[in-house]
């Protein structure tokens, strides 16, 4: 009770200087999405990427918790316009770090007198970002890197937290009901994440899994947690060294192959992310380094990911649908992941879909790059909106930050091929199509089922108008048995020619139907 009285105290002040440097940003945010949803085309306004940089600028005047806001509105295509999205995603998190003299306190309380359990520690913090602030120092011959919560930051982000969902409160019936609910459905994510963010036991215990899934497949390091030393406040891992991913001239004065890293980098985190129960969500370039001798270092696992079954399913077929072109596939693979309502009108969404890929001049789509494929998703997200499940914001951030490393490592990388050329490695597309083909199976049974339902219904119509027996050659036998052979023919021909595949499924199924009907 103390600490919430903590919180509220002054908190009015703080409240009326947010309200009203926020309002103006949100007002001129309303007309923007007014105006990018009623436009047919899809060009980019000057105007609005000029608010949206405004609106950065004034996330980072407000303190941490509106810039990892900012961070997790940066994957929102369901509430922000594309020129908005673009700002949002260059905001980073690095501010400089508070004196040492003001976390001392917080590292004793966790690790007791610095020159007992270390053999050196450097007061000099090697990086600063909102909510923490690392150290070099030496445990037992080893260098640890010393992760520290700031000293208020807890407090920071716990009123502003209070802060926004009264402001929220406030906005209620003064928005759309829409908007709205989208606003608060984002707080609350970022209310859970922002916690867990804070709480490195959550951290240490990330790091572990992912470690543990990629150890013996990729080429990346990740840093041992020492479990003695951590805590809630404190993390103190391996510190290893490297070069910034980002910083091409350093890494080719080292002789690394900077097009083969832009690979591996790729491909060992679209693995993890479809492969593993956990994936790293934030790549940026402050949270990736390579070594000498041209390995990935991974800082960082405060902010992770993870795909259900279901979500993997639909996102291969949304990438297989995108890159072939197949527009009903697409639409079904986002009503599948749930970034649109099944009721929406999927005449108009196919439009959608069906313009954004005539505006790709003629490109394959494998010669696309992912943002361009994600964009005509955003693009059609954005117009009937819905609001998107968390782990699918993640992935789409993943995604954006992993991307735009690869292009700056290699300018002619195509984040689309390597991705198609893993799913024919790794069997992915094999387990796509065998579950399409289950799903179809499942379909047709649940349809043959409930004609079959309806069978006794008819008969009794039929019973009671006293009709005259008909008599029939029962043929019901041979064409079940036609019919299933046409159905093992389709499972034999969808992985060559898929057309085929469906025609063979869809006489199969006729011909079994009619042979029920035939017997009853």
């Amino acid at each position: 009770m103390e600490e919430d009285r903590d919180i509220l105290k002054g908190i009015f002040r703080r409240e009326v200087r947010v309200f009203f440097l926020l309002y103006p940003a949100f007002r001129r945010f309303q007309k923007d999405r007014k105006s990018a949803k009623s436009e047919s085309g899809k060009d980019w306004d000057y105007r609005r990427e000029r608010n949206g940089k405004k609106a950065v600028q004034l996330f980072i005047e407000l303190g941490p918790a509106f810039i990892k806001l900012g961070q997790i509105l940066s994957a929102r295509p369901d509430l922000l316009p594309k020129e908005y999205i673009s700002s949002f995603e260059k905001l980073q998190d690095s501010v400089p770090p508070s004196p040492f003299e003001e976390v001392r306190p917080s590292l004793e309380e966790n690790l007791g007198k610095l020159d007992e359990v270390f053999d050196n520690f450097d007061r000099e913090a090697i990086s600063g970002a909102s909510l923490g602030q690392v150290y070099r120092a030496t445990y037992k011959g080893k260098d640890v890197a010393v992760k520290v919560n700031r000293p208020d930051a807890e407090f920071i982000v716990k009123r502003d937290i209070v802060l926004l969902d009264r402001i929220l409160r406030f906005a209620r019936g003064r928005i759309e009901n829409f908007l709205y609910l989208s606003i608060n459905n984002v707080l609350r994510d970022f209310r859970k994440r922002i916690i867990e963010e804070m709480n490195y036991e959550k951290e240490a215990s990330n790091s572990k899994r992912i470690a543990r899934n990629i150890s013996g497949r990729e080429k990346i390091i990740v840093p041992r947690v020492y479990d003695e030393l951590s805590s809630k406040q404190v993390l103190v891992m391996d510190y290893i060294s490297g070069t910034k991913i980002t910083d091409v001239r350093k890494l080719k004065e080292k002789n690394i192959d900077i097009q083969k890293l832009a690979y591996d980098l790729d491909i060992s985190f679209i693995r993890m992310l479809l492969r593993d129960d956990i994936f790293h969500a934030d790549p940026h370039p402050g949270n990736i380094s390579v070594t000498d001798s041209g390995e990935i270092i991974l800082y960082d696992f405060g902010m992770v990911g993870d795909l259900d079954d279901n979500t993997r399913y639909y996102l291969l077929s949304l990438y297989d649908g995108l890159t072939r072109g197949d527009i009903d596939q697409i639409v079904d693979s986002l009503i599948g992941v749930k970034a649109l309502s099944p009721a929406a009108n999927r005449g108009v969404i196919k439009k959608s879909v069906e313009l954004g890929m005539a505006g790709m001049s003629g490109k394959r789509a494998e010669d696309s790059e992912i943002r361009e494929l994600l964009e005509i998703a955003n693009d059609v997200v954005f117009e009937f909106p819905f609001r998107l499940p968390t782990s699918l914001v993640l992935y789409m951030r993943m995604s954006s930050l992993l991307e735009g490393i690869c292009l700056s490592l290699d300018p002619e990388f195509k984040f689309v091929k390597v991705l198609r050329k893993l799913f024919m490695e790794e069997g992915l597309l094999k387990e796509l199509y065998e579950k399409q083909i289950s799903m179809f199976m499942e379909d047709s049974i649940r349809s043959i089922e409930a004609g079959v339902a309806i069978l006794p219904l008819l008969r009794r119509k039929l019973e009671s108008e006293e009709e005259k027996p008909v008599i029939k050659k029962r043929q019901s036998v041979p064409m079940a048995i036609f019919g299933g052979f046409l159905i093992l023919s389709g499972i034999y021909e969808y992985e060559k020619i898929p057309n085929i595949g469906y025609l063979l499924f869809g006489l199969g199924f006729l011909f079994s139907l009619y042979s029920v009907l035939r017997r009853e």
